[in-house]
C-alpha cells in the first residue's frame, strides 16, 4: 500500500502549535515510508475564512521545513484541487448518489426550522424554490465498533448520534462529507489528526459504508493540556505557532518541543534534531492520555539549543532581535564578545535587547543601592585608581585586568565585593551580571573610562 498522508487545515486564522503538531506527524511518517505528504486547505465554512490565510499556512511550512508533495498551486489531474472550494463539482455527484440511495435526506428551512422531506423524488422539485440542507441518515439501535491504530478497537452507539447535515444551505459542504471525499479521493492511507475529531469518527466510517469504500487507518492524536489540565487555548496564553517564532524561539527546537507532546521515544533522550525524529518516530509509542503542555520545558529546551549555536548560525537566528544598525558598529572581536555574552543567558532571542541595555548609549543607573556604593568616597578613590591604570593600557585583554585586580588589593586594601560591586555597578548597572573583563571588553576601553569618570564628580 502506497503510504499518503495530508495535513488539512481551515484557513480561519493563526496556525495553533497543535496543528503544527499533526503536519510534523503527518510529514514524519511519510518520510519514514517513502510516501506523500499533502497540504489541502478545508476552506468550505467561507464565514470563517481569513484573508491571506492560506497563504500564510504555506508559509509557516516552509519556515519549518515540512515540505510537502501536493497542495495548493500543485496541478495534479489525478488528485487536485487541493482547496476543498474548487472541489464542488465532485461533491455533488457523491451527495446526488446517498440522496438516490436513501443514505441522505433534504430538510428544507421554514420559519428557522429543519423540515425533513425523506422522499427525493417529490423533495428534488421544490430545490429550485426552496432553501434546504442535506442530512446523512445515522442508523438507529446499532453499535459501531472502529480501530484506531493507538487506541485500539473504540465502540460507537449510533443511536445516540443526531442525523449531521452534510451539504449547508450555500451548496458547500461540511467538513464531515467533504473529508471524507476528499481522503478517498486523494487515496489518503493514514489519517493523523486530533483527538477531538474522535467524536466525528462514526459519521466519516458510515459514509465510508455508504459509498462501499475502505476507510484509511485512523491515528487520533492526544490532546494538549495546560499544566492545570485544562485544554491548550489562548485565553490561557500563546497557542499561535507566529507568536513562539516571534518571541525568538528557534524553529528546531519548536519541531523537538511538540514531537515529545504525545511521543514517548525508546530512551531519556529529549534532545533530536528532524532526521532523528524520522529515524525515532513510532505511531505504536504515542500516547492516549493528554500531553502537557510545558512552558518551562520548552524554555530549557531553547536555551540548551541557543548555548551551542556557533556564531555564525546564532547571528542568522538572531539579527532581527538586535537594535537597528548594532551589529554594524561592533569590530568582529567584539561581536564574538556579545554573542558569547548573550548565548550564555537569554532563553529566547527577544530578550536579547534586554541584556544588551546596559552596553547601550549613556547608561541611567536607577538602583538606589548601587547609587548609594558608586556614590561614596572608597568607590571614587577606586575609579580613579582603575582609570589611571587603564589609561596606560594600550589593548585591554584578560590577563590586564586580572592583573588590574591584584595591583587593587595590593594598593588599595581593598577585595571581594569592595572591588566588584562598584565596579560592577558603575560600569553594568548592577552588582550582579558578567565578569568585569566581559564587560570592558564589550564596552571598549573608552566606553569604560568615561562611564568611571561620570561618578568621580
Amino acid at each position: 500500500m502506497s503510504i499518503r498522508t495530508r495535513f488539512a487545515p481551515s484557513p480561519t486564522g493563526f496556525l495553533h502549535i497543535g496543528g503544527l503538531r499533526t503536519a510534523l506527524y503527518n510529514y514524519i511518517f511519510s518520510i519514514q515510508n517513502n510516501g506523500d505528504f499533502i497540504l489541502r486547505i478545508e476552506d468550505t465554512d467561507q464565514n470563517r475564512i481569513v484573508k491571506n490565510a492560506t497563504e500564510q499556512l504555506i508559509k509557516i511550512l516552509k519556515k519549518f521545513n515540512l515540505k510537502f508533495n501536493e497542495g495548493p498551486n500543485y496541478n495534479d489531474e489525478n488528485f487536485g484541487p487541493y482547496l476543498q472550494s474548487k472541489r464542488l463539482h465532485l461533491y455533488k455527484k457523491y451527495y446526488e448518489k446517498l440522496l438516490n440511495n436513501g443514505d441522505a435526506y433534504i430538510c428544507f428551512e421554514k420559519n428557522n426550522e429543519l423540515i425533513p422531506e425523506y422522499d427525493y423524488n417529490k423533495a428534488k422539485h421544490k430545490t429550485n424554490q426552496l432553501k434546504y440542507v442535506i442530512k446523512l441518515k445515522i442508523p438507529n439501535n446499532e453499535t459501531l465498533i472502529i480501530n484506531d491504530l493507538v487506541r485500539g478497537k473504540i465502540k460507537f452507539d449510533l443511536s445516540l448520534i443526531d442525523d449531521p447535515i452534510i451539504i449547508k444551505s450555500d451548496g458547500f459542504p461540511t467538513y464531515h462529507f467533504a473529508n471524507v471525499i476528499d481522503d478517498h479521493l486523494m487515496k489518503i492511507s493514514h489519517v493523523i489528526r486530533g483527538e477531538e475529531w474522535l467524536p466525528s469518527l462514526p459519521k466519516h466510517i458510515l459514509l465510508y459504508k455508504c459509498f462501499n469504500w475502505d476507510p484509511p487507518n485512523f491515528i487520533h492524536l492526544p490532546l494538549l493540556l495546560n499544566t492545570d489540565k485544562s485544554k491548550l487555548s489562548k485565553r490561557q496564553g500563546d497557542v499561535n505557532v507566529d507568536d513562539f517564532l516571534n518571541k525568538g524561539y528557534l524553529q528546531d527546537v519548536i519541531i523537538n518541543f511538540i514531537a515529545l507532546l504525545g511521543w514517548n521515544p525508546k530512551n531519556d533522550n529529549e534532545i533530536f534534531s528532524i532526521s532523528e525524529l524520522i529515524e525515532n518516530f513510532s505511531i505504536k509509542n504515542i500516547q492516549k492520555s493528554g500531553a502537557i503542555f510545558d512552558i518551562k520545558k520548552l524554555n530549557w529546551m531553547n536555551s540548551t539549543y541557543i548555548k551551542k549555536l556557533n556564531e555564525q548560525s546564532f547571528l542568522e537566528y538572531s539579527k532581527n532581535f538586535f537594535p537597528e544598525n548594532y551589529l554594524d558598529t561592533l569590530t568582529p572581536d567584539t561581536l564574538s564578545k556579545v554573542v558569547s555574552f548573550i548565548k550564555e543567558r537569554i532563553i529566547k532571542l527577544d530578550e536579547i535587547s534586554e541584556y544588551l541595555k546596559p552596553f547601550e548609549g549613556d547608561l541611567i543607573i536607577d538602583n538606589k543601592e548601587v547609587l548609594k556604593v558608586i556614590n561614596s568616597k572608597e568607590s571614587k578613590t577606586l575609579f580613579e585608581f582603575w582609570i589611571n591604570n587603564l589609561l596606560k593600557l594600550k589593548n585591554i585583554n584578560k590577563n590586564d585586568v586580572d592583573d588590574l585586580i591584584r595591583l587593587t588589593i595590593d594598593k588599595l586594601f581593598l577585595k571581594g565585593k569592595d572591588i566588584f560591586f562598584p565596579l560592577r555597578g558603575v560600569l553594568f548597572g548592577e552588582f550582579h551580571g558578567p565578569d568585569l573583563y566581559t564587560i570592558i571588553s564589550i564596552l571598549g576601553k573608552e566606553e569604560t573610562i568615561f562611564r568611571l569618570k561620570k561618578y568621580l564628580v
